[in-house]
């Protein structure tokens, strides 16, 4: 338990709170300690993850899962998709400790506590399922990898579930399973499907009623205009962030890009011009279907800047 008491471990997550909760830094509120504490134990666990194999890393992007489902599908014509959903009301550190090797009692006690924070919709429950996955569920995430090898299937998995990939399913306890050829399946913010032998991609419906239920939502307050244009500047941020991968979501970025600037043009740039310099444009936001694969020595590796390096710890997947 002692190297999280670090001077180096708690003075990097005390910046790193600043970072990225300002305000609540600023303030000293009681939710900037759990951050603080939920930061100086993923610098110990991301190295130890970071050793688990189909683990969709925290520092990999949405690519590296698009480039994965592309290869099962495209190359190892893989299109049944099988996914276990993880139970966080039931999770426990025990079993996880001693698959990512770790024996400290002490430490395991404290992220049995940190698990307290995980349950329900907020950022701390998502960072601590974010911080704590990799650790909770890595005995059934090796055991998926024995049973995916031997039925020579696709694996990966993050800290909501895991994913197989396979040319017919196959009985596993907990198991689901969707033919990608018969009907689009929704997977992390992407619904998917095949066709002609290909994959297929593009947002899902709930993620494209979210960013207009976000700007309707925005457009209905009182804030200032610049505020305004700020907030549905990053819920189309956080569209793209998945579109961009994505082969079919172009079409969609034109369509709700059109939706999306009609309400910002008549509710704020009609009124704010020179506002209309700094609006984010879906239809010209960059695109990139290129094949990714994640580098595992990211962590530690020269060629990583340090804004890079930094992102890494975004509380945000």
């Amino acid at each position: 338990m002692r190297y999280l008491e670090r001077d180096s471990f708690q003075n990097v997550a005390a910046m790193l709170v600043g970072r990225y909760m300002p305000r609540s830094a600023a303030k000293r509120l009681e939710i900037s300690e759990v951050f603080r504490e939920l930061y100086s134990a993923w610098f110990v666990l991301a190295p130890i993850s970071n050793r688990a194999q189909g683990y969709w890393r925290p520092w990999w992007s949405p690519g590296v899962v698009m480039s994965w489902l592309r290869t099962e599908v495209n190359r190892f014509q893989r299109m049944c998709l099988g996914r276990l959903s993880f139970d966080w009301a039931t999770a426990q550190v025990a079993p996880g400790a001693p698959a990512s090797r770790i024996e400290d009692a002490a430490f395991i006690a404290h992220m049995e506590a940190l698990l307290d924070h995980a349950l329900g919709d907020t950022l701390r429950a998502g960072f601590a399922r974010y911080v704590l996955g990799g650790l909770v569920w890595r005995e059934k995430a090796d055991a998926a990898l024995a049973r995916a090898r031997a039925e020579q299937a696709g694996f990966m998995w993050n800290e909501q579930e895991l994913w197989f990939l396979a040319q017919k399913p196959f009985l596993a306890d907990g198991v689901v399973w969707a033919d990608l050829r018969e009907a689009p399946a929704d997977m992390l913010s992407w619904s998917v499907w095949v066709a002609d032998g290909k994959l297929h991609a593009q947002l899902s419906q709930p993620v494209v009623q979210r960013l207009k239920d976000s700007v309707k939502a925005v457009l209905a307050t009182d804030a200032l205009p610049e505020h305004k244009l700020r907030r549905i500047n990053a819920a189309a941020k956080t569209f793209h962030h998945w579109a961009r991968y994505a082969f079919d979501a172009q079409q969609q970025a034109q369509e709700l890009e059109a939706w999306v600037w009609r309400r910002v043009n008549r509710h704020i740039v009609q009124n704010t011009p020179p506002l209309a310099a700094c609006y984010f444009n879906l239809r010209q936001a960059p695109r990139d279907t290129q094949l990714h694969f994640g580098r595992a020595s990211y962590l530690l590796d020269r060629g990583v800047t340090d804004e890079a390096w930094l992102n890494i710890w975004n509380p945000r997947r």
